[in-house]
């Protein structure tokens, strides 16, 4: 995907970030690192191999804080190599909240 088109899709702003990613399904389970990230998606790596389509339930391991942001569902958009792009398909309000003020204080 070109870096043209990703901003023209793309709802929130990123911010870089880097923290682990954990992620499972049925199919697959792994790590991530999060490259950067909005509070609807982000950019991670991971050595798994991730398809697009790909649902998991994800955690996001911020530093600094006792428990991990939980995405309920996430969604591959994209995959480039090691890279992909996941969209946060479903999060309770109080984990987005969290995520908010975690890429607050990292600006």
């Amino acid at each position: 995907m070109s870096t043209e088109k990703a901003r023209k899709i793309r709802k929130a702003r990123r911010v870089d970030f880097r923290c682990t990613l954990g992620f499972s399904s049925g199919e697959i389970a792994g790590e991530a690192t999060i490259l950067n990230i909005s509070p609807a998606g982000c950019r991670a790596e991971s050595d798994i191999n991730l398809a697009d389509g790909l649902e998991f339930q994800a955690l996001i391991h911020v530093p600094n804080q006792s428990r991990p942001i939980k995405i309920e569902r996430a969604s591959v958009r994209w995959v480039l190599g090691n890279a992909f792009g996941l969209s946060f398909i479903l999060m309770l309000a109080s984990e987005r909240a969290r995520l908010r003020e975690a890429l607050d204080q990292a600006k």
